[in-house]
C-alpha cells in the first residue's frame, strides 16, 4: 500500500513542499507548490506552500536552509556511532565560536576505513530550531525529520551514480552551498555568500516564481566572485580533482544561462539536477514541477531509514512527542480485552501484597522473639532494633567507663560514624581507607563535585574530627564520576 509523505523544504528565499505518494514501484509526485519568501516572511510562505496541497495529516519532512547551521569535518579512531555521538560534543568544543549547550549537533558518518571513520558534524541552534518547529505547530505540522537543505539531494545524486565523483553547488538568490562527493562519501559542506549588495542582487518574483537581478549587466561579474570562492575552497582540497562535474540547483537554477555562465568560468560541466525518471514521476494534477528549486524538497521525501542516511535534528529534548491519536479508533475493540487484562493485574498484585504481608508479620514476630531471648529484662517492646542499638550503646560505656574520650575510639566506631553520617543521598563508592592516631585518610569516587562538597559538610559536624580537609578532588580518567582525597583529622579532646 503506497504511503503519502509531505517533503518541505525551507529556505531563506523560497519554500517548496512535494506531497508524495510512495509505493513498492517507486515515488510519484502527488502534488507540489513553490512560494518566494518576500521580505523575509518565511512563515507566511510555508503557509502558502502547505495551503496549495492538499495535505491531511500524512508524515512529515522539512530541510532548513544550510545558512542555518555550522558544519565541521572530524576523524575518530572508531566508527561506532553511538561512540561518536558521546565524543562529538568534546570534539567540538573548541572548534566553533558558540556555547556548545546553546546548538543541537547532528553528525553524518562519511567514510570508514578500518576502525577509523571520518564524520561531518552539523551544528543548529536550540533557539532557532525551537522557533521553526513552534510556527509549523502551528499548522498542526510535526515533522518526523528535520534536515540539513541540499544534503539529502547530494545523497540521492551519489546513491543513482555509484561510484561518480562530482561537486553539488545549491544555489540561492544570495548564497551558495557546496557538496562535495568523493568515493560515495560527503567529503565537505559549504556555504559562501556572494551578494555582497553591490553586484546583480538576485531575487524571487513573488507573483511569477522566476528569479530576477536589479543590477542584470552586472551577473556575470557576480556569478564570478562565487565561482572564485568555489575555486578557492577546492584548491585548498589537495586530493580533490577542480574539474569534477557539477551539478546545479536552487533558485539560480532556474535562469539557463547561468549553468552556462558556471561551466564557462570554472570550466566544468554543468548539469541542473533532477530525479525525475523511471522510480520517480509526476503526477498528472501535481501541478507545475520545478526541477530546478524542488530537487532538495523531492530528495527528502523519498529518503529512506534503511538505504540512505543524513542528519535529522528530532533528537533529545526535540524529539517527537508519542501521540495516541491514532489508536483512538481501535478503543472499542481493544477495551474489554484490556479491562480483563486489567483485573487479572490487579488480582495477582493484591494476592503477592497479601503474601508479602504475611511474610512481613513473621518477620516481625521472630525479630521480637530473638529481642527478649537477648533482654528477658525489657517487657514492652515497642522497636527491637532501636531499643537494642541504646542497649548495646549502654553496654558500651560501662565497659569503657565514664572517662573515655575520642583518643580511644577504634577503627569499627570510626566505621560507624562515617556509615551513620554519610547519607545515602549522596552517590560516594570508597576505595581505600587510612587510619592512624591522628586520622584517616579517605580515597573515594563519587558523581559530581558537589557530592565531595556535602560530603566534606556533613563530616564537619562530626564530634570525632576535628577538621575535614578536601586535598583533591579531580575528573576520573579510567571511568566517569570525580575522584577524590579526604583527610579528617581526629578531635582529640
Amino acid at each position: 500500500m503506497a504511503q503519502r509523505v509531505l517533503s518541505i523544504d525551507i529556505r531563506e528565499d523560497v519554500v517548496c513542499g512535494v506531497l508524495l505518494s510512495l509505493g513498492p514501484s517507486g515515488a510519484t509526485i502527488v502534488s507540489c507548490s513553490i512560494s518566494a519568501v518576500a521580505n523575509g516572511a518565511i512563515e507566511e510562505s510555508v503557509v502558502e506552500v502547505v495551503s496549495h496541497l492538499d495535505y491531511k495529516g500524512e508524515p512529515c519532512r522539512i530541510s532548513l536552509g544550510a545558512e542555518n547551521f555550522y558544519f565541521r569535518n572530524l576523524a575518530f579512531p572508531f566508527s561506532d556511532k553511538r561512540k561518536i555521538e558521546k565524543i562529538l560534543a568534546i570534539e567540538l568544543e573548541e572548534s566553533i565560536a558558540v556555547d556548545m549547550d546553546d546548538v543541537l549537533v547532528d553528525s553524518l558518518v562519511t567514510g570508514v576505513k578500518g576502525s577509523e571513520s571520518t564524520v561531518v558534524a552539523a551544528m543548529v541552534e536550540r533557539e532557532l530550531l525551537q522557533a521553526k518547529l513552534d510556527s509549523l505547530a502551528d499548522l498542526h505540522i510535526d515533522p518526523e525529520i528535520v534536515a540539513v537543505s541540499g544534503v539529502q539531494t547530494a545523497l540521492l545524486l551519489s546513491r543513482n551514480r555509484p561510484g561518480e565523483d562530482f561537486i553539488l553547488l545549491d544555489a540561492g538568490c544570495r548564497r551558495v552551498t557546496m557538496f562535495v562527493m568523493t568515493q560515495s562519501r560527503m567529503r565537505l559542506i559549504r556555504t559562501m555568500v556572494f551578494d555582497d549588495g553591490s553586484r546583480a542582487n538576485f531575487s524571487m518574483d513573488k507573483n511569477s516564481q522566476l528569479v530576477s537581478a536589479k543590477k542584470p549587466e552586472k551577473i556575470e561579474e557576480t556569478l564570478k566572485g562565487m565561482c572564485r570562492e568555489i575555486r578557492h575552497t577546492l584548491y585548498a582540497l589537495e586530493d580533490i580533482d577542480p574539474s569534477l562535474p557539477i551539478y546545479l540547483t536552487g533558485p539560480l537554477a532556474g535562469v539557463r544561462e547561468n549553468d552556462q555562465l558556471i561551466g564557462e568560468i570554472l570550466g566544468n560541466a554543468v548539469t541542473v539536477c533532477d530525479f525525475v525518471g523511471s522510480s520517480i514521476k509526476v503526477g498528472q494534477e501535481s501541478g507545475l514541477w520545478r526541477a530546478d528549486i524542488m530537487s532538495s524538497a523531492l530528495a527528502l521525501g523519498v529518503r529512506t531509514g534503511k538505504k540512505q542516511v543524513g542528519f535529522n535534528f528530532r533528537k533529545q529534548e526535540f524529539a517527537r512527542k508519542v501521540s495516541f491519536h491514532k489508536y483512538t479508533k481501535n478503543m472499542p475493540r481493544l477495551g474489554i480485552p484490556a479491562a480483563l487484562l486489567l483485573l487479572v493485574t490487579l488480582g495477582f498484585l493484591w494476592n503477592d501484597y497479601s503474601i508479602r504481608q504475611k511474610n512481613l508479620e513473621s518477620l516481625k514476630k521472630q525479630g521480637e522473639d530473638i529481642f527478649s531471648a537477648t533482654l528477658p529484662e525489657i517487657s514492652r517492646i515497642v522497636d527491637p532494633v532501636q531499643q537494642l542499638t541504646i542497649e548495646i550503646r549502654e553496654m558500651k560505656k560501662g565497659m569503657l567507663g565514664e572517662a573515655t574520650t575520642q583518643a580511644d575510639l577504634k577503627v569499627l566506631d570510626l566505621m560507624a560514624e562515617l556509615s551513620v553520617r554519610i547519607p545515602k543521598s549522596i552517590n560516594v563508592h570508597f576505595i581505600r581507607m587510612v587510619a592512624d592516631q591522628n586520622g584517616i585518610l579517605l580515597r573515594g569516587l563519587t558523581d559530581n563535585f558537589n557530592s565531595v562538597d556535602n560530603l566534606k559538610k556533613v563530616l564537619d559536624r562530626s564530634d570525632y574530627f576535628e577538621s575535614v580537609i578536601i586535598n583533591s578532588a579531580n575528573l576520573a580518567t579510567n571511568s566517569a564520576g570525580i575522584r577524590f582525597e579526604l583527610k579528617l583529622q581526629l578531635n582529640r579532646g
